[in-house]
């Protein structure tokens, strides 16, 4: 006790006389952070946790010997072993029973123990391709017993019809025609004669031999002032037609309207027989105005094969069989025609005044 007081008065004169001088003092600098070097540290223990798992792992199946080149092919061999040796299971430890508890469940193995053999042996050559060879096998075998072409063809769906169905269909000459008429009738309820002469024109080159639309074409040539047009409209039709009556007795109306009198019953001298009234009674009329007897008297003949009750017709075949020079017949004939009447009155006087002319000459 007294030589640490000695001690501690002689260090108190000291460090009240003795000057204190400071100086820095020398500090060694911290090392730099290698941070990195942690994290280097972290993955190789995991990788090695990782490796060590693995070799447990592949220490518990070394009751087949397999080359461990993957965790899946050990599991395979390992599921195999057991199915083949069941015996072998209750051997095991409870420490083997709980590491084989602890394995992954492996896919399900080929079913034929064939296939199981061929595809344990494989695994000496590698697994992949002992893999594949087992499965291309095994798809020969499922082509072996393929169901026949029938029943395959019984199971495939047929595939469903679309609704939607786009067709090409070609029209022939005479519905474009129809087309191109019907065309021409609806612009002519809106008055468009120009436009309807077109569609008309369209439609006659489609059906070069459709009377209705000739004839109504000819009338529009007609109507529009074109005369020379209507008419050789209508003669184009007789070339190609000659024995139409329809066209003829239309021509020969249009060149009476134009005082062409001998020209229109030139038109209708062919054919001598036919069976329409109205041309027969046209051609007729005009063989009697231009004193063409013959064919005034045919003519009012074939018209009272049709119709003997018409007086009309009784006059003109009397008029006709009177300037042949057959007063006896044509006295019949005039009498026929007040009996049937049908006849206006100025002809009623004529045919009394003939009567009693030929009555007289017969006196």
């Amino acid at each position: 006790m007294s030589e640490l007081n000695r001690r501690l008065s002689a260090l108190t004169p000291q460090s009240h006389d003795a000057a204190v001088v400071l100086q820095p003092a020398t500090i060694k600098p911290l090392p730099k952070k290698r941070w990195w070097y942690g994290v280097v540290a972290i993955l190789i223990a995991v990788m090695l946790m990782v490796a060590l798992s693995y070799w447990r792992q592949q220490s518990a199946a070394v009751v087949a010997p397999a080359p461990a080149s993957s965790p899946s092919v050990a599991a395979v061999a390992t599921t195999v072993v057991v199915a083949a040796q069941p015996q072998t299971v209750a051997s095991l430890t409870d420490s083997d029973r709980v590491v084989l508890t602890a394995m992954p469940e492996a896919e399900p193995a080929i079913e034929t123990l064939e296939m199981e053999q061929e595809l344990a042996s494989s695994y000496e050559q590698g697994y992949d391709s002992g893999y594949q060879q087992a499965l291309a096998e095994q798809q020969v075998k499922d082509i072996a017993i393929e169901p026949p072409q029938e029943a395959k063809v019984a199971l495939v769906s047929k595939p469903l019809l679309s609704s939607l169905s786009i067709k090409t269909v070609a029209l022939t000459p005479s519905q474009l025609a129809e087309v191109e008429y019907r065309k021409a009738e609806k612009v002519l309820r809106q008055a468009n004669s120009r436009q309807a002469i077109i569609h008309l024109e369209a439609a006659l080159k489609y059906r070069p031999q459709w009377v209705a639309a000739r004839q109504k074409l000819a009338a529009l040539y007609y109507g529009r002032g074109d005369n020379r047009q209507a008419v050789a409209m209508l003669q184009q039709g007789l070339q190609q037609q000659p024995q139409n009556t329809e066209l003829r007795l239309t021509l020969a109306k249009l060149l009476v309207n134009e005082k062409q009198l001998q020209a229109a019953l030139t038109v209708l001298e062919q054919p001598l027989k036919v069976d329409s009234i109205a041309f027969l009674a046209m051609r007729a009329a005009l063989a009697q105005q231009l004193n063409n007897t013959a064919l005034a008297l045919t003519s009012y003949q074939q018209l009272l094969l049709h119709d003997a009750s018409d007086g009309r017709w009784w006059l003109g075949l009397a008029i006709a069989q009177e300037r042949s020079q057959q007063q006896t017949a044509a006295l019949t004939s005039y009498r026929n025609g007040l009996t049937h009447g049908g006849l206006s009155v100025a002809s009623q006087h004529f045919i009394q005044q003939r009567i009693m002319a030929l009555q007289t000459q017969r006196i």
